[in-house]
């Protein structure tokens, strides 16, 4: 029986016009108009089949589908904003406890804190916070759900000055697997609390806090596309400088291919290039100064160098990444970008099957690496960088040699010189084993979920 009609079967057994009695948000089954694109998520290769899709629009509402789950043997998924590249939001034969429309978001100005619904996004987390000049390490494409990158971790921009956003994480409202309300936090269930500071939780987060960080000016973002000839010794030059880069400094460089656009020269389209991209989250007359090694090269084929706000900042990737297209990513934690693993990602760049795809340095120094190690779940603090390979393509036919890519790529990057574990966030979507990406707490890690969900009521992504 294929998934949808399993899907289909299950949804009828189910007394689901009870539970959408009892929901303000309903519920949408495998037979209603609906049910296509509720079952939808931001990857495009996410393909799955839930009993039913049930929108909460409050804590009653996610008790009320995490009971009813319970009570008819039935798994849940949790989605908070879909954009997770795992797919992980939807799972086939499960309940998807869908919290989208709780998307709230209230900033104290005074504490420097704020409260936010699990179905906020990054944009509306930026626009809320920055009203006030404050702002908290977020992710880099702002339709990215604040629920799902906390949990898996979560680097940005002001990650080196202030850390992963899980760092960031002052407490958590949540709904157990036993469907307890519990508010964990550093003194009150605090093993839940490490859990959800990178290793996901065994229940639905209701609500999160988050300590928040003056950042009331305008940030320097700069730019130099480099041919890919010139790559090997610009990730040199960038090695160099990551050893003394300040904590306002977040350079990531990337391979990517020309856009056929007006702001590169017509012989370059297509071609494949080495990104230098930095942001700097200090004063943009002090950014243009620490950048000078980056922007105005006699190599670039293309450059910018400006000063934006910073919800600006945060928005300039998501044309790169629409809702729907084929993704899949892996990363790998190394302590120094060493020249046979700048010799892989050369070769990996230059075979990609995909014009869409991209290989990404992403730095590691800074407030990440000044985090104990057991005040989270999140491997890779020791790291001086961390490799994303990301693919990204359209033609469904294609998804096998995309795969294949960044698995080979990967290996090889982790047989040369990589460390334990993975980015949460970044592990794949073939469900890998915990301890590949917790290393050693994934024992403890399950331990957490063994204690708040002993009937393994929830799907993990990772278990």
């Amino acid at each position: 029986m294929d998934a949808n009609r399993a899907a289909r079967r299950t949804a009828a057994s189910l007394p689901l016009d009870g539970l959408a009695g009892r929901l303000d948000g309903g519920v949408v089954a495998p037979t209603e108009a609906g049910y296509a694109d509720a079952r939808r998520v931001w990857n495009g290769t996410v393909n799955e089949y839930p009993v039913a899709v049930a929108y909460c629009e409050s804590i009653p509402d996610v008790a009320a589908s995490v009971a009813f789950a319970r009570e008819h043997g039935v798994d849940v998924s949790v989605r908070g904003g879909g954009h997770g590249v795992a797919g992980s939001a939807v799972a086939s034969g499960s309940l998807v406890v869908d919290c989208s429309r709780m998307n709230w978001v209230t900033v104290d100005p005074d504490d420097r804190t704020a409260r936010v619904g699990p179905g906020a996004t990054w944009a509306e987390f930026d626009r809320a916070t920055q009203s006030f000049g404050l702002a908290t390490p977020g992710g880099v494409v702002s339709e990215t759900g604040v629920a799902g990158l906390t949990l898996g971790g979560g680097t940005g921009y002001l990650s080196p000055k202030h850390g992963f956003t899980a760092d960031n994480l002052r407490a958590v409202d949540v709904v157990t697997g036993t469907g307890e309300r519990v508010t964990a936090a550093a003194d009150r269930h605090d093993d839940l609390f490490w859990a959800a500071r990178g290793g996901g939780t065994p229940g639905v987060v209701t609500a999160f806090e988050f300590d928040l960080h003056p950042l009331a000016h305008d940030v320097l973002y700069a730019e130099s596309w480099l041919p890919a000839d010139r790559a090997p010794e610009a990730l040199r030059e960038f090695r160099a400088y990551q050893e003394t880069a300040p904590d306002e400094a977040c350079v990531s460089p990337y391979y990517a291919f020309v856009p056929e656009t007006a702001a590169f020269p017509t012989d370059r389209h297509g071609d494949l290039a080495l990104v230098l991209a930095g942001a700097y989250t200090g004063d943009p007359a002090d950014g243009r100064r620490e950048f000078e090694w980056l922007r105005d090269r006699d190599d670039a084929v293309a450059e910018t160098c400006e000063a934006m706000p910073y919800t600006d900042l945060q928005t300039m990737m998501d044309d790169d990444f629409p809702t729907g297209r084929r993704y899949y990513w892996k990363s790998v934690p190394v302590k120094t970008l060493t020249d046979d693993a700048i010799e892989t990602l050369q070769d990996a760049a230059t075979a990609t099957p995909s014009p869409l795809s991209t290989v990404v340095v992403w730095p590691m120094h800074g407030a990440v690496g000044r985090v104990p190690a057991d005040e989270t779940p999140l491997a890779g603090r020791d790291a001086g960088v961390v490799l994303n390979v990301e693919a990204a393509w359209d033609d469904p036919t294609a998804t096998s040699e995309n795969v294949r890519w960044v698995r080979e790529t990967c290996d090889t990057l982790r047989d040369a010189a990589a460390l334990p574990g993975a980015l949460p966030n970044f592990a794949g979507g073939e469900d890998p084993d915990a301890a590949d990406v917790y290393a050693a707490d994934a024992d403890r890690l399950r331990a957490v979920r063994s204690r708040y969900d002993p009937d393994g009521v929830f799907t993990y992504e990772r278990d």
